[in-house]
């Protein structure tokens, strides 16, 4: 018994040569395969970790219009904040992790970091500037700077 892949494929070919043309070459079988996606854009990872109530590190540079994953990790036995003030204001972004995130009109507001809790934000700054980023739990006194730098070979 042949198998209706197999007709189907048969007929293809026999179109192919009845007309005298050579279409795509067309690979019918049991197995598939499919490509990767495109990996055009590089990313850039930034790991900031929380321990003894201090962020680690506490300045960090990045470039506008590089996607960056923004890994936030506590390692300490109590919970945290992230506040990044501005730096996520009308940004697209995917959030993943087990952190609280909180959210205004804007954009991302706050982050809530449990105990050995992660969060990673994926997002491509827009625009350059100096944004602060703060703990706000009471009797935490955690702060850090992210720079984000113009990107000399884009075209605005």
């Amino acid at each position: 018994m042949i198998s209706f892949i197999a007709l189907f494929g048969w007929i293809l070919a026999l179109n192919l040569t009845f007309f005298g043309t050579r279409g795509p070459d067309i690979s019918l079988g049991a197995t598939s395969a499919s490509l990767p996606p495109a990996t055009d854009v590089q990313e850039t990872e930034v790991i900031i970790s929380i321990k003894s109530r201090e962020f680690s590190p506490n300045m960090v540079s990045l470039t506008v219009g590089q996607k960056t994953r923004l890994v936030l990790k506590n390692l300490d036995t109590e919970l945290h904040a992230f506040l990044p003030v501005a730096l996520l204001t009308d940004i697209h972004l995917n959030l993943s992790g087990n952190g609280a995130p909180q959210f205004s009109k804007e954009g991302l507001v706050r982050v809530l970091l449990p105990t050995r809790g992660q969060t990673e934000i994926v997002f491509t700054p827009s625009r350059p500037g100096t944004f602060p980023y703060f703990c706000d739990l009471p009797g935490h006194v955690m702060r850090g700077t992210i720079v984000v730098h113009k990107n000399e070979g884009m075209i605005e």
